[in-house]
């Protein structure tokens, strides 16, 4: 079956379609003005090049998604509201998920009791999966860690106002020291994680992961937080093929 996937990031969106066994990418530029309008204006010319009728489309979004409906997305805040009822689209089959949920299913093996996906880019963002399925939660958003709270000298802060790239960008850090001390507070997160999920497997994906001192800091903070027996039962991977890793989970939600 022809396909249409798209992940929508904060600054770029990717395009996969996919037709007699052939698939060919296109990126746009994104942002906090990208529109529902403007994602519709995509999905027709792409359809209008490539000839797409009765095809599977899976939109991916960087935000909390129930029920196929955007709820809540500060990086693409006027995607908010986004759902099924509002794509435009000639598509026989339409799904929208959480990016990071989609990213999973690309990655997940169920031969894994639990594994965990970490993202961190402009957001923060966490996927579960038990045994190659996604855990979702009673509504749908289990995973949300970058806005569990810190307390630190300053305040009390989401651990994505300590660590995202978002945050880091908007307080100038650029020191060796300032970026160990971010990693480490998504560590402090992920180490709460290991402790609630006791883990096989994490992943660890995203722009700001790619930093060495922001990594070192993570690594080092889990370690030293997370309960040691948990910890031994761990093993940590990067992902790789990162820029396409949303639209092949879409593939595999897709054909669910």
């Amino acid at each position: 079956m022809q396909s249409l996937t798209i992940d929508i990031g904060g600054t770029t969106a990717l395009f996969e379609i996919v037709q007699q066994g052939r698939t060919e990418q296109y990126k746009i530029a994104t942002g906090e003005h990208f529109t529902v309008d403007d994602l519709n204006q995509q999905i027709a010319d792409l359809e209008s090049d490539y000839g797409l009728s009765d095809y599977a489309l899976g939109v991916a979004v960087p935000g909390l998604v129930k029920g196929n409906q955007l709820v809540s997305c500060k990086i693409s805040p006027k995607l908010n509201g986004l759902s099924i009822d509002k794509i435009i689209s000639r598509a026989a089959k339409v799904g929208i998920y959480n990016d990071i949920d989609a990213g999973m299913l690309a990655i997940c093996d169920v031969k894994n009791d639990c594994e965990l996906l970490l993202t961190s880019g402009m957001g923060i963002g966490m996927a579960i999966a038990i045994k190659g399925q996604l855990f979702t939660g009673a509504a749908g958003m289990a995973g949300e860690l970058g806005h569990c709270r810190v307390m630190t000298e300053a305040g009390e802060y989401s651990v994505e106002q300590l660590a995202s790239g978002e945050s880091i960008r908007l307080r100038g850090l650029k020191t060796p020291q300032d970026l160990y001390r971010a990693g480490s507070y998504l560590g402090m997160g992920l180490a709460w994680a290991v402790n609630l999920f006791n883990p096989n497997r994490i992943w660890l994906a995203g722009q700001m992961i790619n930093n060495p001192d922001y990594h070192k800091g993570c690594i080092d903070t889990l370690k030293q937080l997370a309960l040691t027996a948990p910890m031994t039962e761990v093993k940590i991977a990067r992902v790789d093929d990162m820029e396409t890793l949303v639209c092949r989970g879409l593939q595999v939600l897709l054909r669910q």
